[in-house]
């Protein structure tokens, strides 16, 4: 009963002193914000149609056939391209200053030799790779009597694996305000404790000093996942984010053991960082880069061979590619997985009692 109730009397303090020091939770509410508003307005808020332009000088019925295709063909998700001009000259000065992907021009003989103008603003960008894939797909269904074999270059449909570029983004900025806002919280808590001196009280109590790191913990979790509801929100209102209740629940419910290993981490930095002031800006940009080069921005498998490399040893990764798909209702947690997640919660369970172990033994250390 004691120790129950020391814990419930560490974790009231702990939401007292959070509502009063803003600034403890400041950078872990704010940043999985940014992260999907900037992320979703420049790659996917507002769908992922392809700018081109398309010129058509021939006045044949399959050049105004392909024309029409270019215009009208889409994936499951979005069109593939958005039509911004069929001027020639502002196409090439858009195309020239980068503004546009692509300018395709169908020459006035097309209907005698069947062939395309392609004009492209940078050959080696990803971008610029897909709007190619993209403009095959509509050339290998083109109205071609006569000519030579194209191409064949099919698409393997995923639905309803398919989601928004934004809808992804979405869900990472959701596991990111989880795992970052224990993490960051959990450390903020147990520094401020060293800085306001209560450390010495709770070194002191009859009481395992353990107990108040586990109560961090908990405030930590409760407040990151009452954080973690404004960019879900969000994803909802602008983001095209369509994930139900069940398999936004069974999220929240599996995250639950990493932020339990996050918040043990952030309190065992926090007992070499010396200083949350110190800590903030170290724990934010560990987590904006895990969310760049770890499958948060993208997938894994698409991202750069150095990313790769790094994502395989790196274990936040596997927030990422283990709960977007099932966040989207694409995989479950298997097993294995499960098993993994529950060992990751006892590891920062550990890391707490560690940390005050070594803060005992720092205290120790310099009375002598």
């Amino acid at each position: 009963m004691t120790v129950s109730r020391a814990f419930l009397a560490v974790h009231k303090r702990n939401l007292a002193l959070l509502r009063r020091q803003k600034s403890l939770l400041i950078q872990a509410a704010i940043v999985p914000i940014a992260m999907l508003i900037l992320s979703t307005l420049v790659y996917g808020g507002f769908g992922d149609a392809y700018a081109i332009g398309v010129v058509n000088q021939s006045d044949s019925k399959a050049a105004q056939k392909l024309e029409q295709q270019l215009h009208d063909a889409e994936s499951d998700i979005t069109p593939l391209f958005d039509v911004v001009t069929d001027d020639y000259d502002e196409a090439r000065s858009l195309v020239d200053r980068g503004r546009l992907h692509t300018v395709v021009v169908i020459p006035p003989d097309y209907s005698s030799n069947y062939r395309l103008e392609v004009r492209n603003y940078n050959v080696n960008t990803d971008a610029m790779k897909n709007t190619k894939g993209r403009l095959q797909l509509v050339l290998n269904q083109a109205d071609v009597p006569g000519a030579e074999l194209r191409i064949t270059n099919e698409m393997e449909g995923a639905q309803p694996h398919d989601v928004w570029r934004s809808a992804y983004l979405g869900g990472s900025a959701v596991l990111l305000a989880l795992f970052f806002g224990a993490m960051l919280i959990a450390a903020n808590l147990f520094l401020l404790e060293r800085e306001n001196s209560t450390h010495k009280e709770i070194m002191l109590t009859p009481l395992n000093p353990v107990v108040a790191g586990l109560a961090n913990v908990l405030s930590a979790l409760v407040v990151s996942t009452g954080l973690s509801l404004v960019p879900l929100g969000l994803s909802y209102w602008m983001a095209e984010f369509k994930a139900d209740f069940w398999h936004v629940l069974m999220t929240y419910v599996g995250m639950l053991p990493v932020m339990v290993a996050c918040a043990g981490l952030g309190i065992f930095a926090g007992h070499f960082l010396k200083s949350f002031r110190a800590a903030q800006p170290i724990i934010t940009i560990g987590a904006m880069t895990t969310f760049f080069v770890s499958g948060g921005f993208n997938l894994v498998g698409y991202l750069p061979p150095a990313a790769r490399a790094f994502s395989e040893w790196w274990p936040f990764s596997r927030i990422f590619s283990w709960f977007n798909p099932l966040l989207h209702g694409f995989d479950g947690l298997g097993t294995g997985k499960i098993v993994a997640l529950l060992v990751a919660a006892v590891i920062g369970v550990l890391l707490v009692h560690w940390a005050y172990v070594l803060e005992r033994r720092s205290r120790e250390a310099r009375k002598m």
